[in-house]
C-alpha cells in the first residue's frame, strides 16, 4: 500500500477547448497540469487541435484531428465542437490512465462515454454552473428559458456521475452537494510565482488613472455594468484588455476614457496591471473561480468586484451585483485615497503570493487523486 503513495501517478486529462489560451478555465488547467508534471507525475492533456500559445514541457498535449479552418478560441456552443468531442470520446476510450480529470460538462461527457476504455475514475472540475451561464449565449427570453432549464438538467444529472468533484470555490462546492455529488473538494486556483512578480508598468498615456479589466469580453462577463459605473467616474479612465476582439466596445465611452487592448502576450497584460489604479470585475455570477482576481491581486493592484465573483481575499472590494451606482462609488472612494490603495495592495500581493500558488494546490489535488485509488 505505501507503494501507492509514493509511485508517480498516471493522469488523463480532457479538456474540451482549444488549449492553451489566456482565459480562465485554460489557465486553470495549464497550472495544474505543470504543477502535477513538477511533482514527477505523468500527465497527458486530451483538447482541441487548436490554440494559442506555446506548450509546456510538464505535460503531453493529444489533440482531436484539425477541422479546416476552425480556430474558435470563445467560450460556448457552435456547431463544431459536438463533432470535435465525438473525437476526444474516441481517443479517451484508447488511453488506459490511473486517472481521468474532466474540465466542464463536455468533458465530463466525454470521460463517462469512454469509461470502458480508460477504466479509471472520473474526477469532475467544475467551472461554472450550466443553468446559469447557457442563457447568456442565445437571445431572447424564450430561448433564455429553454436554455436555462436545460442547463439545470445537466446541473442535476451530470456531476454526480464522477466518482470525485472538484469544485473552484465554496458557492460552487455548496451547489454540486445540492445536486447530489458524494464527495466534493474545495481547491481554488492557484498562480504560478513568476505570474504575479513585479514588472515594469506599460507606458500609458498620461493623466487620469486607469481602471482595468482584463479577460474574454462575452456576455456573462456583464463588461454593460462596468462600462455604466465607469460612465458615473468621469475622473478616471478604463482599460479593457483580452485576447478577444474588442471592437464592439469602441466608442462606449466619450473621449479618450476608454482604451481597448487586445493581446495574447500575458507579459503584456501583465505591465498593463502595473499601470493601472484599480482592477474591476462586474461578473455578478461565477460558479467557478476568477482567476483574473488572483492576477489582479497578485500583482498588488485592489480590485472592485461584483458580489457574484467575489471571493474572501485581501484587496477584493464587493460591491452588490448589476449595481453600477455601487460599483462606480468604490471606485471613486478607492482612486481619492492613494495611500489606503497602496496598503491594501501590498496585503493582497503578500498574501497571493505566499497562499495561492499552484505547488500547494497541486500538493492536495494529487492526495485526492491517491485517495480514489
Amino acid at each position: 500500500m505505501s507503494e501507492l503513495f509514493e509511485k508517480p501517478l498516471d493522469i488523463l486529462q480532457i479538456a474540451a477547448f482549444p488549449f492553451p489560451s489566456p482565459q480562465g478555465s485554460q489557465v486553470y488547467v495549464r497550472g495544474m497540469l505543470r504543477a502535477l508534471g513538477r511533482r514527477g507525475h505523468r500527465v497527458r492533456l486530451l483538447c482541441y487541435a487548436h490554440g494559442q500559445g506555446e506548450i509546456d514541457p510538464e505535460y503531453e498535449v493529444i489533440r482531436a484531428p484539425a477541422v479546416r479552418g476552425y480556430d474558435n478560441l470563445r467560450a460556448g456552443p457552435d456547431r463544431v465542437k459536438p463533432f470535435l468531442d465525438l473525437a476526444l470520446v474516441a481517443m479517451a476510450a484508447r488511453r488506459p490512465a490511473q486517472i481521468v480529470h474532466a474540465h466542464n460538462y463536455e468533458a465530463l461527457l466525454v470521460a463517462l462515454l469512454a469509461r470502458p476504455g480508460h477504466r479509471a475514475p472520473v474526477v469532475y472540475s467544475a467551472h461554472t454552473a450550466l443553468g446559469e451561464e447557457l442563457p447568456t449565449y442565445v437571445e431572447g427570453r424564450r430561448a433564455q428559458a429553454v436554455a436555462g432549464w436545460l442547463g439545470a438538467r445537466l446541473d442535476r444529472h451530470l456531476p454526480r456521475r464522477a466518482e470525485h468533484s472538484v469544485a473552484l470555490s465554496e458557492r460552487a462546492q455548496a451547489l454540486l452537494f445540492d445536486w447530489g455529488c458524494a464527495e466534493v473538494a474545495l481547491l481554488p486556483p492557484g498562480v504560478e510565482p513568476e505570474d504575479v512578480a513585479p514588472c515594469a508598468p506599460a507606458a500609458l498615456p498620461p493623466g487620469d488613472p486607469w481602471v482595468i479589466y482584463t479577460g474574454n469580453p462575452d456576455r456573462y462577463q456583464e463588461l454593460d455594468v462596468l462600462l455604466a459605473a465607469m460612465a458615473q467616474v468621469p475622473e478616471a479612465r478604463l482599460l479593457l484588455v483580452s485576447s478577444s476582439p474588442l471592437d464592439a466596445f469602441a466608442g462606449a465611452l466619450p473621449g479618450d476614457r476608454l482604451r481597448c487592448v487586445t493581446t495574447p502576450d500575458f507579459g503584456e497584460v501583465r505591465s498593463l496591471i502595473a499601470a493601472s489604479a484599480l482592477g474591476a470585475i462586474p461578473r455578478g455570477t461565477c460558479a467557478g473561480y476568477p482567476i483574473k482576481l488572483l492576477n489582479l491581486l497578485g500583482m498588488g493592484l485592489p480590485t472592485v468586484v461584483c458580489e457574484g465573483s467575489h471571493r474572501d481575499l485581501p484587496g477584493a472590494v464587493q460591491v452588490p451585483n448589476r449595481d453600477p451606482a455601487a460599483m462606480a462609488a468604490a471606485i471613486r472612494r478607492l482612486l481619492a485615497n492613494p495611500a489606503e490603495r497602496a496598503a491594501m495592495g501590498a496585503a493582497a500581493a503578500a498574501h497571493v503570493q505566499a497562499r495561492c500558488t499552484w505547488a500547494a494546490q497541486a500538493a492536495r489535488l494529487e492526495a485526492l487523486y491517491r485517495t480514489l485509488l
